[in-house]
Formats: C-alpha cells, structure tokens, sequence
C-alpha cells in the first residue's frame, strides 16, 4: 500500500523550467521577434555565448537558433519582496562558519581556482577519500541568479556535518557556488555571457572558462578515484520546485528506477518538492547529463523556485530544512 501511495505522489510536470530553452528557425524567429521580451530572451551565438536578442540584426530565415528565455533581472529591491538574495559574500562567510566542523570531519575547503572576474571558486572533499564510504557529488549555483539552491546546500550541509549516521556511511564533494561572478551581478551567465550548464565537455580541455577549473579538480579527486553513489546540481526554476531526471531510454529502465527511487523517498520528506519530476535529456554540455552519459551515476537536477514571495507561507527556514530532508532521503536509500 506505501508504494502505491508513493507512486500516487509522483507528478510528471511538463511545465516545470529552469529556463525556456528551445531552437528555432530564422523565419519563424523573425515573425515571433516583436512578441519576445528583450531584455529575458538570448540567442547563443557561434562562439557559444549567450547574448540578448535585440543584438541579432541579421537573422537568416534558413537558419536554426537555439534561445534562451530567462526570469526577470533581479532588481535592488529584491529582499524587500522575495526570501533573501544569497550573495557571493555569503558562500565565503558560510564556509567560514563550517569549517571548524569540516576540519573535524577530516575535510579540506579550498579555493581550487578563480572566475573570470578573480573570484574563488571553492570546493569541499575530503582530505583522503575513505573506501568504506559512498560518496555524494554536490554542485549548486551553475546559473549565477539562481540564488534558492544555497540556502538548500547551507542546511544539507548543517545537517550532513551533525549526523554520525550520515558521516559514517558517506563523504561529500561539493562546490558550492560555480558561477561566482553571475551570483555577484544577479545574471544566469558568467562574464563571457555562457551558460555554465551547457559547458561541460568530455574532458576538461573541451570545457569553457569556470568549467575547466571544475572539472579538473573533480577528474582528480573524485572520478578518477572511484564513482559517487548520486550526483545532485542545484539550481532555481520558474515557478516550481521538482526534479530533472533522465527518460528510460536514454539510460535503461534500471537506470530509470534508481532515480525514481530517489525522487519517491525525497518526496516522503520534502513537502515543496512533492515528487514532482520533469523527464528530460537536456543538453549534452549539462554536468547532469555527462555524469549519466560518461559514468552511469545517478545524476539529477534539484530545482527550487528562485523568486519566493514573502507573502507565501514559505521561510528561509523552510529552504534549509529541504536540505535537511535530502540528507535523511540519502541516509534511509543507501
């Protein structure tokens, strides 16, 4: 009967998005032009940046563009409205905070390199990697303005580093905050104008700006050495909160199971997220898909609605007990 109720718990939400991304045709573009918001709407262009459409002057009608619809720019006012903005200056105060549990946890936080505009980009592994133990693969802020998914990571990491249950089954590798600059100005896109979620390559020399950097340290310490039990990309949506997995064929039906079973017990736990699940292949330079592709690990992307009024019955609170209930979720699976 529990699984039955479970699987009555599990939506498929084909309106739930990250961003609104598809390709076009030059002449469909060019009849749709005046009905696309300006200032929201980029087209990726050859040399794989993101720029705002009413730069495109020349549109081919033979042509396929790929666009990217966007959530608004986040204004100055935006904590008088919405659950508070998480800054880059708090990833650096936050990591201070932990550090004496990490130290004792026999962790290293390091800044492995620096964005574009010479900001650190961190992560969080251990100091020797214990075989005894899964391993946990975090990533969170791909997408600068997706601020919702830190406050996640702040309480799965508070909770992570308290619980003797959990640190005596599990490690982490975490980076938490891959697109420092994008964070720091409230834009999807590094300083080149990329979408760092589309810039994963099959190895690091095929990568782009902050990517590179990433990817290195993670080929070095963690895939190199053995294969992490789940993968987890934080990011912020729309107006949802629910699960990227993959479809059954693009990995099998085990496959597809591990990750429903994933997304079943989290929704037990997790009153946002619910269970809901949008199936998607994405793109093939998204770290989800790599790490499913490439390594056959349990990948999937944890989308929180970015933009929380503070008029909805929802906390910051509220925010860092989600991180709390993927903890639990990974305890009671593995």
């Amino acid at each position: 009967m529990k699984k039955i109720l479970l699987s009555l718990l599990i939506v498929f939400n084909s309106n739930a998005v990250c961003v609104h991304e598809y390709d076009i045709q030059g002449h469909t573009l060019l009849s749709q032009l005046h009905t696309l918001n300006e200032k929201t709407t980029f087209y990726q262009k050859e040399n794989g940046t993101f720029e705002e459409v009413s730069y495109l002057k020349n549109i081919h009608p033979h042509k396929s563009y790929r666009i990217q619809e966007t959530q608004p720019h986040i204004k100055k006012d935006y904590d008088d409205r919405y659950i508070k903005y998480y800054q880059y200056q708090r990833v650096i105060e936050f990591l201070s905070e932990i550090g004496p549990s990490l130290e004792q946890l026999d962790y290293k936080t390091e800044v492995i390199g620096k964005s574009l505009e010479n900001r650190n980009l961190y992560s969080i592994f251990p100091k020797t990697l214990d075989r005894s133990k899964q391993v946990i693969l975090m990533f969170a802020r791909h997408h600068g303005d997706e601020g919702t998914a830190n406050w996640i990571v702040e309480g799965f990491l508070k909770k992570a580093l308290a619980s003797k249950k959990f640190n005596d089954k599990f490690q982490i590798v975490l980076y938490p905050m891959i697109n420092p600059d994008g964070a720091q100005a409230k834009r999807r896109y590094n300083k080149k104008g990329r979408d760092l979620n589309r810039s994963w390559g099959s190895t690091p020399s095929k990568s782009y700006d902050e990517i590179k950097t990433i990817q290195n340290h993670l080929n070095k310490v963690l895939l190199s050495k053995t294969k992490p039990i789940i993968a987890l990309d934080m990011h912020g949506s729309f107006t949802e909160d629910f699960i990227y997995r993959v479809s059954k064929s693009f990995a099998g039906k085990d496959f597809f199971n591990l990750q429903q079973e994933f997304i079943s017990s989290l929704s037990e736990r997790d009153q946002w997220q619910a269970g809901q699940y949008n199936v998607s292949n994405g793109h093939k330079k998204m770290s989800r898909i790599l790490l499913v592709r490439d390594f056959n690990i349990n990948s999937l992307t944890h989308e929180s609605i970015r933009d929380i009024p503070l008029t909805r019955n929802r906390t910051l609170q509220h925010l860092e007990d989600q991180g709390r209930a993927i903890v639990d979720t990974l305890i009671a699976l593995y």
